[in-house]
């Protein structure tokens, strides 16, 4: 709330938000009457600015904060107590560039809620709700996407509240706004197909200039966390290729569950709408489960398979013995294969079973056997093959 920076290193700037406060005793403000000028002034904002860089504050004070982290929570405290009670005071450290505790970049952000709006990209960044000033997208091939702003910025983008289809970057003319050229499976939009295949959360903000039923007023606001369920690339309404992702608000509730309770075939619907439903999908993604799916190069350990996608190979880390109650199986390499997901599916399912000899019996109307693949550093633990094969007893007699 203080101040605005640049960037680390750089001089700190004076911001309009410091303008509102009012007869704060280290400001010296001139020709106001003792009162700040309306930060939606311009002429004001610009006049006060260039009579005073440090925003209003003594030079010696300005220095002091600008340096000293605990001084400017602690000024940033004193004026919530006199002037902001109105505001959480979560919110003003953010916005002084203060954060309250350490966050990696993905999920929830600390000290913000859904529906908290910032007034400008800038702030939502020293929030770390979305890091990039000016790309709507956060995030790498790598680690998969953090973020992404929703602000009508792409003629092909489409908001239904809980469902949003949105279209990737690049490739626009920045004067017309109009798509000019093909985009790139790279940077945000590589990330965006990384947490398709990961499953990660991302966070949506949606900003002033999306769809009106769905956007804010003014400003920017968090939305929530929402999962990537489809990705693709088409040709968009100028006729050039654009990539588009699939996201849904992740605990949506479910409002009627649609279900064939006939033996006739069913009729279908040749028009059909739009109606909030949840999908639930597990996948986790751990340091365990990436160190094993890398020492087998993304290969099933079943049945050889290496699946590759745009963004480069993929598989399934499996957990023999599960996670979480009443299993309580550990998150250790021991405990994870690597795997193709129909095999992932039926390992889960019971359907697939390893015995102690490292053979693999596949059950089901075409039974099938396999010798498991083993790889050196990675070695698999009896003890939870042997819980796994009790665990789906039920299925061990043989197939008909």
């Amino acid at each position: 709330m203080l101040t605005e920076y640049d960037s680390i290193g750089s001089h700190p700037t004076p911001e309009s938000t410091f303008l509102e406060l009012r007869q704060f005793p280290f400001w010296e403000i001139h020709s106001t009457n003792d009162e700040a000028p309306d930060s939606r002034d311009l002429d004001a904002v610009a006049g006060l600015a260039e009579q005073t860089s440090e925003g209003g504050l003594e030079a010696s004070l300005y220095e002091q904060l600008a340096s000293d982290k605990d001084l400017c929570r602690d000024a940033v405290k004193l004026l919530h107590e006199q002037y902001f009670q109105d505001y959480r005071l979560d919110l003003l450290l953010l916005e002084a560039g203060i954060p309250g505790a350490e966050f990696d970049g993905f999920g929830p952000p600390p000290h913000v809620r859904v529906g908290d709006i910032f007034k400008r990209r800038r702030t939502l960044a020293r929030a770390r709700v979305h890091r990039p000033t000016m790309a709507g997208i956060c995030g790498t091939r790598a680690s998969g996407a953090e973020s992404i702003v929703v602000s009508g910025g792409y003629e092909d983008d489409e908001d239904y509240g809980d469902e949003i289809i949105y279209t990737g970057q690049g490739g626009r003319d920045e004067k017309t706004k109009k798509q000019c050229k093909d985009q790139e499976l790279t940077l945000g939009n590589a990330a965006l197909v990384t947490s398709y295949s990961t499953g990660a959360p991302v966070r949506v903000i949606r900003g002033a200039g999306g769809d009106r039923r769905h956007s804010p007023a003014a400003g920017l606001r968090y939305d929530g966390l929402y999962r990537v369920e489809e990705c693709w690339s088409q040709r968009g309404e100028s006729n050039f290729l654009v990539w588009r992702y699939r996201l849904r608000a992740i605990g949506s509730a479910d409002k009627q569950a649609a279900k064939n309770i006939t033996r006739a075939s069913p009729t279908g619907n040749s028009t059909p709408g739009r109606k909030e439903t949840s999908t639930q999908r597990i996948i986790r993604s751990t340091k365990v489960a990436d160190y094993v799916k890398k020492i087998h190069a993304y290969t099933c350990q079943v049945c050889g398979l290496r699946i590759e996608t745009p963004t480069g190979a993929y598989a399934e880390a499996a957990h023999i013995k599960p996670l979480g109650q009443p299993h309580d199986g550990p998150d250790e390499i021991d405990n994870v294969l690597c795997l193709c997901p129909n095999h992932h599916a039926a390992f889960d399912f019971g359907m697939l079973i390893i015995n102690d000899d490292r053979s693999v019996t596949q059950r089901g109307s075409e039974p099938r056997t396999y010798q498991l693949r083993e790889m050196p550093g990675h070695t698999v633990n009896a003890k939870h093959l042997a819980y796994h094969r009790d665990h789906h007893e039920h299925l061990n007699a043989p197939a008909e």
